[in-house]
């Protein structure tokens, strides 16, 4: 971390302050070839039909303990740029060389023309993570660890209606097992839910989803607007614990500022609950964990808030420091509810923020190095990503 954080330093303080300021678009790439291969080597990467990026780094992990993480992209086009949407793949493998790891798989693919896209979200992982029960005000000091195994399959298929809104058929499937709770104080969360019993649970059923794409780069979106509507059948029938229903929408909005620098402001929310049945206590609405693409809840812990149903808003402000489009800043405020359990009142808000630096890795896919300090009450930490975080 103090390694990533002193070379976006670097970079920053070597554009600022240099003798010669380039304004030519320049990413990480450039900075290591100089200037003198500059050219003949941009003339290779325009020409590449896929584009990585790859960012190596530790983050701590519940249970205590750092993970050493990698987190790749790539990003390539399927059919003519002017009229199809950029494809990426995002492979994020993670491990403390111990009893903690993982690996995520998340491709987002557009065919020719948008005629069809293609979500997708693959997990593995050994996911310890801490529990403070259900509700909007839970404390602090009522903190429990749940381990598991945690297997994750969702992929949908959406069909291009028109312009640019898309339905289609999903699968989604939330496998826990292995499931043990310790640390707690006097009784169990899973005890307390009714669910003590339960050594392992699945989630699994049908989609239909409704999308408005309006991106165009969902790496990190330039301009447009973002809708996503998905209602979730979960039966017995397909393996499922338990019959439930769940309903998701999640909005987003990307306001240009400048016509000569990347300033924007991105707006983001969303509504998640279940509508019907009982729910696997791991899968029920909760903070970092919403069922779509990107981060949310910065500044909280994963799992910090969870109940049947949750609201968020989130605003971020990002800045293009230098000419070349090297360096950006952000700054971000996050507003969250969980429901009083059972119910669809929002009583206790709950309120993050941050700041941080943004190092351009790709400018051919426009991908980010993205470092987030973010707090709230109690709390804080350092988020990495590839990429913007929404």
């Amino acid at each position: 971390m103090r390694v990533l954080l002193l070379i976006c330093m670097s970079f920053l303080f070597h554009t600022l302050f240099g003798q010669e300021v380039d304004s030519a678009k320049v990413d990480i790439v450039d900075i290591v070839i100089g200037k003198k291969s500059r050219k003949s080597t941009n003339q290779i990467r325009s020409e590449k039909k896929i584009h990585f990026s790859i960012l190596p780094g530790a983050v701590s992990v519940p249970g205590g303990g750092r993970a050493v993480i990698t987190a790749a992209n790539a990003a390539f086009y399927l059919g003519d740029p002017k009229s199809t949407n950029l494809s990426n793949v995002y492979l994020i493998p993670y491990t403390n060389l111990s009893d903690r790891f993982g690996v995520y798989v998340r491709p987002n693919i557009w065919t020719a023309k948008n005629s069809f896209n293609f979500l997708g979200d693959y997990r593995i992982a050994h996911f310890p993570q801490y529990s403070w029960g259900l509700g909007g005000h839970t404390p602090q000091w009522d903190r429990s660890l749940i381990d598991a195994d945690y297997f994750r399959f969702y992929q949908s298929a959406l069909k291009k209606i028109k312009n640019n809104w898309f339905l289609g058929p999903g699968y989604s499937l939330d496998h826990y097992y292995n499931i043990s709770e310790t640390e707690f104080e006097i009784q169990s969360h899973l005890d307390r839910y009714d669910q003590l019993q339960y050594t392992s649970t699945t989630s699994s059923g049908m989609t239909l989803n409704v999308l408005y794409d309006g991106r165009v780069n969902v790496i990190n979106p330039p301009r447009g607007t973002y809708l996503l509507m998905t209602w979730r059948w979960n039966a017995t029938s397909m393996g499922s614990t338990f019959n439930n229903q769940t309903f998701f929408i999640d909005a987003r909005k990307y306001i240009k500022q400048s016509e000569t620098r990347d300033n924007i402001l991105a707006l983001r929310s969303y509504y998640w609950t279940v509508v019907k049945g009982e729910v696997p206590y791991l899968d029920l609405p909760a903070t970092n964990w919403a069922p779509a693409a990107g981060i949310s809840g910065r500044g909280f812990q994963s799992g910090r808030y969870r109940s049947n149903a949750m609201l968020y808003f989130e605003g971020e402000q990002r800045y293009q420091l230098t000419q070349n489009g090297l360096v950006g800043l952000v700054a971000f405020m996050n507003v969250s509810s969980a429901s009083e359990f059972e119910t669809q009142h929002f009583q206790h808000w709950q309120v993050g923020a941050g700041a941080g630096i943004r190092t351009k890795f790709n400018k051919y896919s426009n991908s980010n190095i993205a470092i987030d300090f973010g707090f709230s009450q109690n709390y804080w930490s350092v988020w990495l990503n590839i990429g913007e975080v929404f």
